[in-house]
């Protein structure tokens, strides 16, 4: 591999999320990095299928389209 022309990448780069979940992971950015939603509170992997903050945009649309996706299959 050519030297000089690869990434940096850090160890224990710190994450912070607006619902207030900070964990570490490994990037080719130093950190801190700022996300809008996470694994704790995106409603993909959160089990219960609730958004823990409300957060507007992208997430709410898509909490909307769920609702009546699951209205029709309901009738």
């Amino acid at each position: 591999m050519k030297k000089g022309i690869h990434a940096s990448y850090y160890k224990e780069v710190d994450v912070n999320c607006i619902c207030g979940a900070a964990f570490k992971v490994n990037a080719t950015v130093p950190g801190p990095i700022k996300v809008e939603t996470c694994y704790q509170c995106h409603p993909a992997f959160n089990q219960n299928k609730e958004v823990k903050k409300v957060i507007k945009g992208r997430m709410e649309q898509f909490l909307e389209k769920q609702k009546r996706m699951q209205a029709v299959q309901g009738k």
